[in-house]
């Protein structure tokens, strides 16, 4: 029998959308919602991306992104680029106005983090990081029908 507040889908949605809309209010008052967030948080994190592996970064399906990304781009906070050997193949970045926003961003996003976390030693922050990392390699791998790593 499922037992709903022990299902872990169930308790992983839950604590996300519990971090989402309290930081959702903040993302507002530099008029950006979440999904830009995390486009402009994975750029400055990892650097210049190809959009399909932006959209593995910021777990945003690829045609939603590209249209995300269109509308970025009309806010100057990213430029597009093609690339120079494969005109399908696109490289998204951060202007330099939204790297700097992004900074601004960051101890916001880091203080709900750490709300999120409050209570949990070191040790249980990161064998926290590790299972959801696990979690997602595992799904990831049954959605591609092949093992996980």
């Amino acid at each position: 029998m499922l037992v709903l507040r022990q299902y872990v889908p169930y308790l992983l949605n839950r604590a996300g959308r519990s971090v989402a809309e309290a930081f959702t209010r903040e993302l507002a008052a530099f008029g950006l919602t979440l999904p830009m967030w995390r486009v402009m948080a994975s750029l400055r994190s990892e650097g210049p991306q190809r959009l399909g592996d932006l959209s593995e970064l910021t777990a945003i399906e690829a045609s939603t992104l590209s249209r995300l990304i269109g509308q970025m781009q009309e806010r100057t906070l990213v430029r597009r680029v093609r690339s120079r050997g494969d005109a399908r193949a696109v490289t998204v970045s951060l202007t330099r106005r939204a790297a700097a926003l992004t900074d601004r961003i960051v101890p916001l996003a880091l203080r709900y983090e750490q709300a999120a976390l409050r209570g949990m030693s070191d040790a249980e922050i990161a064998i926290l990081k590790r299972l959801l990392a696990q979690i997602h390699g595992n799904l990831r791998a049954l959605m591609h029908d092949k093992p996980a790593d």
